[in-house]
């Protein structure tokens, strides 16, 4: 697929510091603003749209991860909760 480039502003004396702590942790800011980029495009785009695009990229279609929600725990009645007398 063909690249572009995306220019953003951002103050330079924090672009420094972030870029010297990064690389004692032997970090790209480039790389991670990839992986940023990557998970905009996961969390913004629609699947269907994900899965056009990368079948006219010629790139497999890797199937997204779907977030799953936690089921509510059913909760047993007692005979309190069902309106009987106990």
């Amino acid at each position: 697929m063909k690249k572009t480039n995306v220019t953003i502003s951002f103050d330079e004396e924090k672009l420094t510091a972030l870029r010297l702590y990064m690389e004692q942790k032997d970090l790209q800011l480039e790389d991670e603003l990839t992986k940023a980029m990557e998970g905009f495009y996961g969390k913004h785009v629609p699947s269907n749209v994900r899965e056009f695009i990368e079948m006219r990229s010629g790139e497999p279609a890797d199937p997204a991860p779907r977030a799953r929600r936690p089921r509510p725990e059913k909760k047993e009645q007692t005979p309190t909760d069902a309106g009987g007398n106990p």
